[in-house]
């Protein structure tokens, strides 16, 4: 494990799971009142879209989180922050799943990691509507609410289930169609679900099998990727390599499955 102040740690953890939750509350507290605007539109894409309670969450939790570790950056999704390579950092997606939420989807999360010079060490994912909080440390294993969790033991690719996304950093990319038309063929069932931290939980609590998605942000799986590798699951790009937080591909799976899934994809990969 990176090398971390035993202080710095304990008082990380105290802090990770209030966060996620007093975010979770706000996003139930807002469904009401909910203000939207576009973040961006792309050629050959779809529109992002952001929220006032995303705002509020993320303002919430960087209070929180400067107010207990006044000395630790932050680095989230609407702009807080920067990429810090040393030392402490908190990665923050205060709102996972955002046009679920503005649908009326009960699918969206808060997502919180503590890393320590570039590796997660704490991670949480909190679904508000379901209460479930899946939390995980590095080498001491995964929860959710409580109770440890695993991923599944399915190890042929025509019983598994799978999810991904349908675009690319919010653009419809052919090669993206190829791999979804590849994997329904080839497993039980393909889900997408339009919350990358939930799907992550989603495999480590076993109901998926898989999951892969290209163009995550590092605030999308910091905590994710680490409650999948406390539940014993694997995280790789899509050659099989280890994920790196900043890297382009993730594909997390219960191991056996993400080998497959990485036979499936290899000769898909090429330019746009």
């Amino acid at each position: 494990m990176t090398s971390v102040p035993a202080a710095e740690l304990d008082a990380a953890r105290a802090t990770l799971s209030r966060a996620v939750r007093d975010a979770g509350a706000l996003q139930l507290g807002g469904s009401a009142s909910i203000e939207v605007q576009a973040k961006g539109a792309q050629a050959n894409g779809e529109v992002d879209i952001l929220t006032n309670v995303d705002r509020q969450c993320e303002d919430a939790v960087v209070d929180l989180i400067r107010k207990a570790h006044p000395t630790h950056p932050i680095l989230a999704e609407e702009g807080t922050g920067e990429r810090v390579e040393e030392g402490p950092l908190w990665i923050l997606d205060p709102l996972d799943g955002t046009k679920n939420y503005v649908h009326g989807l009960p699918r969206f999360a808060c997502a919180l990691a503590f890393a320590w010079d570039g590796v997660a060490l704490l991670g949480a994912v909190y679904n508000p509507v379901l209460d479930e909080l899946f939390v995980a440390e590095s080498r001491r294993g995964a929860t959710l609410n409580g109770a440890a969790i695993r991923v599944s033991k399915t190890v042929k690719l025509e019983s598994a289930l799978v999810a991904s996304a349908f675009t690319v950093r919010r653009r419809f990319v052919p090669r993206q169609f190829e791999r979804l038309e590849r994997l329904v063929r080839s497993t039980q069932g393909l889900r997408v679900g339009g919350c990358a931290s939930l799907d992550l939980c989603d495999v480590a609590r076993g109901r998926v099998d898989a999951y892969f998605e290209e163009g995550l942000d590092p605030w999308d799986t910091a905590a994710g990727a680490l409650v999948v590798r406390e539940a014993g699951g694997t995280v790789t790009d899509f050659r099989g390599e280890p994920h790196q937080p900043f890297g382009a591909e993730m594909l997390a799976s219960n191991g056996p499955i993400g080998e497959a899934v990485v036979e499936q994809l290899r000769t898909l990969e090429g330019p746009e």
